[in-house]
């Protein structure tokens, strides 16, 4: 394994070919501009994977989402900003309506460092590409709870979070888990039109408990990534290059591999306005990521059984993404059709998604005799 990591990162830098644009998950209500905030956000989606094997079976979402909050600007400018609200959805053919408070707490210094409490700035937000994180986190786990560190400008992309998303429930048989990542992106430019960075990024995955009745096994996987990314300062093109490796340091691991290791090569185009190709080429060899994309994994952690030892995959994925009447609506179609050379098929998905946001503000009037 000592010859593993410095070979990775060579493939990495030698082997360029870009994630897929996530505009409509990555759109966010304007903050308030002045001392009191309404936001509205709507988010109807389908989205059906059309797959034909165990360690990643199909699956669909279909779904309507709706939250309403307010936005409370503590102090000028919105160096420290509260959001409370409430979001509702949907999943359709379920037996209960999902419902969650938001609750966040945003506080900004003078060097651009922001530190979040309580609802995080999450999905797709975290910026990970999806072998690590997958964007359906943005469908079925819309809200994270814990604390979290983030800076993004020109030079310097840091996003620092701890979520806790599972609480031990010693009665049920529930363990706890906890969710910590990192993603460390420098960014430099590359004469006037190119910008270049350095994306390092990690995801650590604890689950367990303290109770010894807890039938349950511990574990702790960790999958980690090392890339270099070339990229338009115009969006309309991206090219990288990704070597990740993943770690199970569970005390009894429940799926058949330890160490993991794959590699990623992207390419991405913008064609007019609204259209956008991405091809990309995977091989792993026994990786396994917890919160990763199925599609790139090893194996089936519901049912270690299903595995590969290998794995090889390449994926030409269109997406047509552009707002409509004005920029309070998105709307946003995507075709991911990939061939698995293992299993010498191909597999597909497809999606349709549809995002309107509205915002707006006030201060609070004046009252004569009390302020």
């Amino acid at each position: 394994m000592k010859r593993v990591l410095p070979c990775m990162l060579a493939m990495a830098f030698t082997a360029l070919k870009a994630q897929l644009p996530n505009t409509v998950f990555n759109q966010q209500p304007a903050p308030p501009r002045k001392s009191i905030g309404l936001q509205a956000d709507v988010f109807p989606f389908l989205k059906n994977n059309e797959y034909f094997n165990a360690i990643n079976p199909g699956e669909t979402f279909f779904s309507f989402r709706t939250s309403v909050a307010g936005v409370f600007n503590l102090q000028p400018g919105g160096k420290a900003r509260l959001t409370t609200g409430v979001m509702f959805q949907e999943n359709y053919g379920d037996a209960k309506t999902w419902i969650k408070p938001v609750f966040s707490l945003s506080l900004t210094s003078y060097k651009e460092w922001n530190y979040v409490f309580g609802a995080l700035v999450s999905g797709t937000r975290h910026g990970m590409i999806e072998p690590l994180y997958n964007y359906e986190q943005v469908l079925t786990q819309p809200l994270e709870y814990g604390i979290q560190v983030r800076r993004d400008n020109s030079k310097l992309f840091y996003d620092g979070w701890l979520e806790w998303r599972q609480r031990f429930n010693a009665g049920s048989g529930i363990r706890e888990m906890l969710v910590a990542g990192q993603h460390l992106q420098p960014r430099f430019a590359v004469g006037k039109s190119t910008t270049l960075s350095l994306p390092l990024q990690m995801v650590l995955v604890h689950q367990g408990g303290q109770s010894v009745s807890n039938p349950l096994p511990i574990s702790t996987r960790i999958a980690a990534t090392a890339g270099l990314r070339l990229a338009g300062k115009d969006t309309s093109w991206v090219m990288e290059g990704y070597a990740l490796q993943s770690l199970d340091n569970s005390p009894n691991p429940q799926q058949p591999w330890k160490n993991g290791y794959a590699f990623m090569a992207n390419i991405q185009k913008r064609f007019g306005r609204y259209h956008r190709v991405a091809a990309t080429w995977w091989f792993a060899r026994e990786f396994v990521s917890t919160l990763g994309n199925p599609v790139f994994s090893n194996v089936n952690l519901e049912y270690p059984y299903a595995n590969a030892h290998t794995r090889r995959i390449a994926m030409l994925r269109y997406v047509y993404s552009r707002p409509i009447l004005g920029n309070n609506i998105w709307i946003d179609a995507r075709f991911e059709p990939h061939y698995d050379f293992e299993r010498a098929g191909v597999e597909f998905s497809h999606g349709l998604y549809l995002r309107y946001i509205r915002s707006g503000s006030f201060n609070i009037p004046r009252i004569p005799g009390f302020f």
